[in-house]
């Protein structure tokens, strides 16, 4: 081995030591912050029936632009008006990591280090996620007439990439998650005038029928963005919305991520791991992972069945790790109206 080649290496190996001496003298900071959040989760966002599951997405966005790693103010503003968070609590959380990778010039591949080099193993999964969504939204951008946001959540894209599209905007999601969203816009001074919000309630309202009420056009080519949903609606529902993408105009699309069925149902290797994150999430947030594509024996073959039974057809695809392997257990699609 070389000087130059090994010089890089040791660089990397100490800028790693460093990140991890920081982060464990500012854990106590970070701890802190995590319980204020726990807390206000617990006493106030879920007695309103305000989604919890949508910051888990949102902290690794908002974190990412905290560092230095990705671009999104809106996240990074909104983590201060949001109803479990705080300016001081998203402080806590967020700048002990900002700190630690000034210092060290270490960025942790679940806040966008390294890219998506391989492998990509489970530190990856956000950021390939996150990633994966950019870069369809901006492809879709030149090639539809409206775009929805899907359970969107607390996401940001509405005010980041397509701030300035001039074409119709839609969020969907249940009305106290809405109202919230919308009330942290204000106090954060996020400007939302372009977004069309629509209220529905995915168990007994059609999110199709919803948003024709607010003006959308069926006939129009439309990208669905549907990020972090899938695993926690029935199959029921998953299939039905797939099939209501079918029926939209030629040149639509619906990019969605998803776990899989050999993961959700905890098979083999999966067992423990599933148990565990099943439980945290019940206890955390008060709900449930329900559903899954089966992933093995070939990722790719398996959704491409899954979305051509409901009227659609396999465009854009990735996944987490490689077929077989141990952090192969989510992928991420994008199913074509042809």
């Amino acid at each position: 081995m070389t000087d130059q080649t090994a010089n890089p290496a040791q660089k990397r190996v100490w800028s790693l030591l460093l990140f991890i001496v920081i982060v464990i003298l500012l854990a106590p900071l970070f701890l802190i912050g995590v319980i204020a959040y726990l807390v206000k989760l617990k006493t106030i966002n879920q007695p309103r029936g305000v989604s919890g599951t949508a910051y888990e997405p949102f902290f690794t966005r908002a974190m990412a632009h905290g560092i230095g790693a990705r671009s999104d103010l809106a996240s990074y503003r909104l983590a201060r008006t949001l109803p479990a968070l705080s300016p001081l609590i998203a402080d806590l959380i967020i700048e002990p990591l900002a700190v630690a990778t000034r210092l060290s010039g270490h960025v942790p591949k679940l806040l966008g280090g390294g890219h998506l080099e391989q492998p990509r193993g489970t530190w990856s999964l956000m950021n390939l996620r996150h990633s994966f969504f950019d870069d369809t939204l901006t492809e879709a951008m030149h090639r539809v007439q409206q775009i929805v946001i899907l359970g969107s959540g607390w996401d940001s894209r509405a005010y980041e990439q397509l701030c300035d599209w001039g074409r119709p905007i839609f969020e969907v999601d249940m009305p106290a998650t809405l109202q919230a969203k919308i009330d942290a816009l204000d106090q954060a001074g996020i400007g939302h005038s372009h977004v069309r919000f629509v209220e529905t309630d995915f168990n007994q309202i059609s999110w199709l029928d919803a948003l024709k009420a607010q003006g959308f056009n069926p006939d129009l080519p439309t990208y669905i963005l549907w990020e972090g949903v899938t695993m926690y609606l029935s199959e029921e529902a998953v299939t039905a919305t797939l099939k209501n993408v079918s029926e939209l105009a030629p040149g639509s699309m619906i990019a969605f991520d998803y776990f899989s069925g050999e993961f959700m149902d905890g098979e083999g290797i999966y067992k423990p791991l599933t148990y565990l994150v099943k439980i945290s999430l019940k206890l955390t947030y008060n709900e449930e992972f329900s559903f899954g594509i089966p992933m093995r024996p070939i990722a790719r073959d398996a959704v491409t069945d899954f979305l051509h039974a409901n009227g659609l057809t396999l465009g854009r695809f990735d996944m987490l790790g490689e077929d077989g392997g141990l952090s192969s257990f989510s992928g991420f699609a994008v199913g074509e109206r042809r």
